[in-house]
């Protein structure tokens, strides 16, 4: 039997895969792993932010695929693998929203990721993202970290996962710790200042020294323990916050081979060098360099970058957000270049307030560049000129 009639009665061509593929892996599959992925990291945000967590997800996925659900029944789409896009889009959106906004956020969020990002765009702009920052911009007072004179969200404590009331929440006069700490009696949560805010105040001058101690208070006072970043249990987006299983997530995808390494290595890279080089204000003086900086014998100046790297957004949005296949570059090489500017981006505006949700953001301006990026670093074909010295026929 020749090669070509062995292919022709082979699985995969009775899938109706092209001849070139080898594996069993199909878009849906690829899709259907990513949502996994998603609910993952989504079922560590519900231990940790219980069922307004949950609720806040399904709001936001409800809408989302209701509504290109009938897009795609009004506009007599074939469905494809459009629906479980969808499916990933809305499970996306609610990873990124808080578990305490109200329903109507989460709804809006979904309605405009699925209309504006999905539909109108078609995912040249990450839908998910267009939808949660439309509705940073129209919910400012309620999501909005910004002018904010004491910041604080809840944590469900350690003895009150999954079925804690978020509502139910009180701050603690000497945190030592999430697994040290229990909230007084009849409360189910803590309330918690957000790392971000802490780490925003710090490089604006806002957190003051101690003697000629200048990182000492932000570690000491005004930052929780390094381990709670990595469990996530920190205020923050339902899916923003657990550093430990957004890795092992992203490691697995990575594995299957649906995400490049080169990408996030390339975002958390960049970020730790943006974090370490550029300046923060101190006593009216931009401190160039601060991961150099050494107090009291200990390395405080890492310490600061690292709380960079698992604060905010920045983790879901190197290993779940910037790889979405629509969106991002198509080449290895590309994606590096594509991974840079998010990662300086996101420090950048974190460091000097320029946005809100600023890992959102970054992706989003990077998103306009792909085209750009994907040209330059595509693979010339041999025999044929560069793009630029080709001449028009």
């Amino acid at each position: 039997m020749t090669t070509e009639a062995s292919w022709l009665l082979s699985p995969a061509a009775l899938r109706g895969e092209a001849p070139h593929r080898r594996g069993v892996s199909t878009h849906r599959h690829i899709l259907r792993t990513w949502i996994a992925a998603a609910g993952v990291v989504g079922l560590v945000g519900c231990a940790l932010f219980g069922i307004d967590a949950l609720r806040v997800i399904i709001v936001t996925l409800l809408f989302t695929f209701g509504v290109d659900l009938m897009f795609v029944v009004t506009m007599r789409r074939a469905s494809g693998g459009r629906l479980s896009r969808t499916f990933l889009i809305g499970v996306l959106a609610g990873l990124t929203l808080p578990a305490d906004v109200d329903w109507h956020v989460a709804a809006i969020c979904g309605t405009v990721a699925a209309t504006v990002g999905n539909v109108i765009f078609g995912g040249w702009l990450h839908p998910a993202l267009v939808g949660r920052v439309f509705v940073q911009f129209l919910f400012w007072e309620k999501l909005s970290l910004a002018g904010a004179t004491v910041a604080v969200g809840p944590v469900l404590s350690a003895a009150h996962l999954f079925m804690g009331d978020l509502n139910q929440a009180a701050k603690v006069e000497h945190y030592e710790g999430w697994m040290e700490t229990t909230p007084p009696s009849s409360k189910d949560a803590l309330l918690l200042t957000p790392p971000l805010w802490s780490l925003r105040r710090f490089a604006q001058g806002h957190i003051p020294a101690d003697g000629d101690l200048q990182f000492e208070p932000l570690l000491r006072d005004a930052l929780p323990p390094w381990i709670d970043a990595l469990i996530g249990a920190v205020p923050g987006g339902i899916g923003e916050t657990s550093t430990l299983s957004i890795i092992i997530v992203g490691f697995f995808l990575i594995y299957r081979g649906y995400l490049r390494w080169q990408l996030p290595v390339a975002v958390l890279v960049s970020a730790f060098v943006a974090a370490s080089i550029l300046p923060i204000e101190s006593g009216g003086n931009y401190v160039w360099f601060p991961v150099f900086a050494v107090e009291g014998g200990r390395a405080v100046g890492l310490a600061y970058v690292l709380y960079h790297l698992t604060a905010g957004q920045l983790m879901l949005g190197a290993f779940l957000l910037a790889g979405d296949v629509v969106s991002s570059p198509m080449r290895a090489h590309g994606q590096v270049v594509y991974g840079i500017g998010i990662g300086v981006l996101t420090i950048f505006m974190r460091l000097y307030g320029v946005l809100e949700c600023e890992c959102y953001w970054a992706i989003l301006i990077m998103n306009v560049f792909v085209g750009t990026i994907d040209r330059f670093t595509s693979r010339r074909v041999l025999g044929t000129a560069p793009v630029d010295e080709a001449v028009p026929a």
